[in-house]
């Protein structure tokens, strides 16, 4: 059968000569620029040559220009021959990609040097469109597959009238300009838990023709059908528009084996375990953060400004970060020194808090299968509508059949698993990173699910390193906590 998977190209960047030439051609009637020099090779091409050749960089793109197959022989030999792939990254994509479950849409944005904007279930209401995998197809279970999926929706829609009466008064309280309104976008957030991983999703994404190629070879190598169609389109998409940058377009053995390995399913059942547990963090990571800050500032060596550190006073090094943080919002991240101290989690999170968690690409992301043995998310909300029982069942049903299709199918099982079902991930981030993850996840107006995760996540990362996560807040709370620190300085 035919996925209903489409990949767009959206644009790619061109040089401006070209595209001043393309709109005089429009509204002037002047010459328009050969078809050939459509391409973003001739940026890359021209940047390429900045090291070894003298000339202007205007100059050097007017070349590029005007020879485009010259440019691009210059692109195969310098990316290619040469090893200098950084090259390749001056060029830029923008997809649109529809029609894509929400499981095989994980595959695609774990990729880390790419951006990603996905069609968000908080607040779009159930329009019931899934993906049918080919190897549930294949494996005989398309019946029990869309009942399944019939069921999960039926309770979908028996739980959001509920959820949304019992929203309303709460928005009434709230004095939200729109009560009803709001009462039904919070009811569809924690009713989308009981919906499919197999639901269909859609995102747009921006990336260079480096890890376009890499993606590519990614997608074709994995054994998920739906992952290996995205990059076939992905590979006809941008065929021809930039040949000299990217060019490696099959999977390799290297790749095909990693995903070999990898365990879509757990055939042996792992017992439950806490939400968030930090399994370590960099020792004397504060003293090292404050280290690099003495060496940045005073040119002293490690050793010296380690030992220089280790006699300050507590209330020392906290007066030396707040002073280095002393200036900024809630938006401006912490200076590099902060990304000597590193803390890693083992995470237990349900499908809908991971498609939060996954956007934090800078981080580590070790994935464990989703796995029913760790239970299930059940939103307050859902027991407070007396909806759990129903929940509950439907929860059971979707593990039964994931094992079912898992004797034949594994990396196809978590088809059949929902928004609330569980995984567990490794996740390592610096300091840095989990002050973004602070700002961002722990606010105010962050989902339930992912705030709850990241105040604890926050709460063990201050227990051992209370001096540099001191000033780790949610945005809402960034200017109590920054008068808690400065007074009222500006």
């Amino acid at each position: 059968m035919s996925l209903p998977l489409k990949v767009t190209l959206a644009g790619f960047n061109l040089d401006t000569e070209t595209l001043r030439e393309l709109a005089e051609a429009a509204y002037d009637h002047g010459e328009p620029p050969p078809r050939e020099s459509l391409t973003p090779e001739t940026i890359s091409a021209a940047y390429a040559r900045i090291s070894r050749n003298p000339a202007d960089i205007g100059e050097l793109r007017k070349i590029s220009r005007n020879a485009v197959e010259k440019a691009r022989k210059s692109n195969e030999t310098i990316v290619f021959g040469l090893g200098h792939s950084s090259v390749a990254e001056h060029a830029t994509f923008n997809l649109d990609i529809v029609g894509m479950s929400r499981f095989a849409v994980e595959s695609i944005e774990r990729h880390r040097l790419a951006s990603f904007t996905e069609k968000s279930q908080r607040y779009i209401k159930l329009d019931g469109d899934i993906v049918i995998p080919p190897e549930i197809e294949e494996a005989g279970f398309r019946e029990d597959f869309l009942g399944l999926i019939e069921r999960q929706n039926r309770v979908y829609f028996e739980l959001h009238p509920r959820l949304t009466e019992y929203f309303t008064p709460i928005c009434e309280k709230n004095e939200e300009a729109d009560p009803q309104r709001a009462a039904e976008a919070l009811a569809s957030e924690d009713a989308r838990y009981v919906v499919s991983l197999a639901t269909l999703s859609q995102f747009g994404m921006t990336l260079n023709a480096r890890t376009l190629e890499t993606v590519l070879r990614d997608s074709l190598a994995h054994p998920l059908k739906e992952v290996n169609e995205f990059g076939k389109q992905l590979r006809q998409t941008v065929h021809g528009i930039a040949p000299s940058l990217i060019k490696y377009v099959n999977s390799t053995v290297y790749e095909q084996d990693q995903f070999a390995r990898t365990l879509f399913w757990p055939f042996e059942r792992t017992p439950s375990m806490e939400d968030v547990r930090l399994l370590s963090h960099t020792p004397e990571g504060e003293l090292h953060v404050i280290a690099s800050m003495l060496v940045n500032r005073q040119n002293r060596s490690w050793n010296s400004a380690m030992e220089q550190t280790r006699k300050m006073e507590v209330e020392e090094r906290l007066a030396m970060i707040h002073d280095t943080l002393r200036h900024g919002q809630h938006w401006d991240p912490p200076p590099r020194e902060f990304e000597m101290a590193d803390f890693t989690f083992e995470l237990s999170l349900s499908a809908a808090a991971f498609g939060q968690l996954k956007r934090h690409r800078m981080a580590t992301q070790i994935l464990g299968p989703y796995d029913p043995a760790l239970g299930w998310t059940t939103p307050d909300s859902v027991e407070a509508v007396d909806g759990d029982d129903i929940f509950d069942d439907v929860m059971s049903a979707s593990a039964e059949l994931g094992e079912k299709i898992a004797k034949t199918h594994p990396q196809a099982a978590p088809y059949a698993l929902t928004n609330a079902h569980r995984r567990r991930v490794i996740f390592k981030a610096n300091a840095r990173e989990m002050y973004h993850v602070s700002r961002l996840r722990e606010d105010v107006h962050a989902q339930w699910d992912i705030r709850k995760l990241a105040n604890e996540m926050i709460r063990q990362a201050k227990a051992v390193a209370p001096v540099l996560m001191t000033l780790a807040v949610g945005k809402h709370e960034f200017p109590k906590r920054r008068s808690e620190v400065y007074g009222d300085e500006e």
